[in-house]
Formats: structure tokens, C-alpha cells, sequence
């Protein structure tokens, strides 16, 4: 019995290891090279968002590594936030959370090979720290609804943000956003409400 009980959990870790390397998607770095499932990045550079306020980019992209155009999104959890919010603007519009919880971006096209940046990142208000696990999704379309379901979940990376007044970040500068509402006016500071920021939809 013991066995049994043994070579099915072999034969299940290897199915789980074959699907993860079926998984179409994989985090890459500013250098194009493969964030590994189970990685914990700690990310302590922050940029002027040419606002006076701070923001602190993951640096991460997403990659297709198939032949074939991929249906995807992200999902994330928000552990701990010490005070402002979270974007993600992967793979279309951008959206913001302020709050711990449970998010899932929307789903979008990611063509064959295609290399995409995340525009990923926390918007502190002041000194702390933010923990996020980030997740790729891929989406399949139902025949009968034609709507867009969940298919596979892949590789997860943990984002921890630090940041600090007192040297531990470094401030650089940023090339300045420019907001607009969705009349088309140019806003100086976005508050709650819909805006195209730099040509996409960003939901505060």
C-alpha cells in the first residue's frame, strides 16, 4: 500500500512539474532572462512620478514563449501594504488597489513570442514596505458563452517593496505621465475616477 500511495504522489509531482513546463508564459527581467516560478524579488529603487510623488517599479516583463497568441492576465494577493497602492497595468488597462486582498487583473491578448512590460508597481505614500505574490493566468473562451475563463494559473513571484528616506532607495528621476480624463482634458493630478495615462485606461 505504502507503494501505491508513494508512486502516485511521484506520478502527481511529475504531472504538476510537466504542466508548469507546458505553461506558455514566464516572468523575464529588464535583461529578457527567465524570473523562475518561487522567486522573491526585493525591490528598494524608487522614481519620481514626475508628480512629486514616488513610485517603485517591479522592472518586470511577461514573455510568450509559444507559437500561438496567448488569451492571459495576472492575479495577485496583497499581504501587507504600509500605505499608498498597488498597480498593475498587465497585459491592457491599468488598475489600482490600495487594500490587502485578493485581485485579478483583466485578460488580454499576448501574441506569439511577444515580450510585454508589466508596468507593475507600488505607489508608496511614505516610508514602508509592500508584499505581493503575483500569478500568470491564461484564459480559454467557452464555446457555448463565448466568454473568456480561467484555463491554467502558472508560475507565482513575490514582489517585496522597501522603501526608505534614509539611503536604502534610491530616488531617480522619471519620464513625466501625462493624465487625461476620459473628455480628453489634461489633468495636473488624478484623483478617484477614470483617466488615460499615456495612452492607456488607468482605473483610481
Amino acid at each position: 500500500m505504502k507503494k501505491i500511495v508513494s508512486l502516485c504522489l511521484g506520478l502527481f509531482a511529475a504531472l504538476a512539474i510537466q504542466a508548469q513546463s507546458d505553461f506558455p508564459l514566464q516572468f523575464v527581467d529588464k535583461n529578457g532572462n527567465e524570473v523562475t516560478d518561487g522567486t522573491t524579488l526585493n525591490i528598494t529603487e524608487a522614481e519620481d512620478d514626475g508628480f512629486g510623488g514616488i513610485i517603485m517599479p517591479s522592472g518586470l516583463s511577461v514573455k510568450n514563449t509559444s507559437s500561438d497568441e496567448v488569451q492571459c492576465g495576472g492575479a495577485f494577493i496583497i499581504s501587507s501594504m504600509s500605505n499608498g497602492a498597488f498597480q498593475s497595468c498587465f497585459p491592457t488597462n491599468c488598475m489600482q488597489a490600495s487594500q490587502v486582498g485578493n485581485y485579478t487583473t483583466q485578460d488580454g491578448a499576448l501574441g506569439a513570442g511577444q515580450v510585454k512590460s508589466m508596468e507593475t508597481e507600488w505607489l508608496p505614500t511614505a516610508e514602508g514596505t509592500c508584499t505581493v505574490a503575483y500569478q500568470l493566468v491564461t484564459y480559454k473562451k467557452n464555446v457555448i458563452t463565448q466568454k473568456w475563463t480561467v484555463d491554467k494559473y502558472g508560475p507565482t513571484i513575490t514582489l517585496k517593496f522597501t522603501y526608505s528616506t534614509s539611503g536604502i532607495s534610491a530616488v531617480k528621476s522619471r519620464r513625466p505621465v501625462t493624465y487625461y480624463d476620459l473628455q480628453g482634458r489634461r489633468v495636473a493630478r488624478p484623483v478617484k475616477g477614470l483617466y488615460i495615462v499615456n495612452g492607456k485606461r488607468v482605473i483610481k
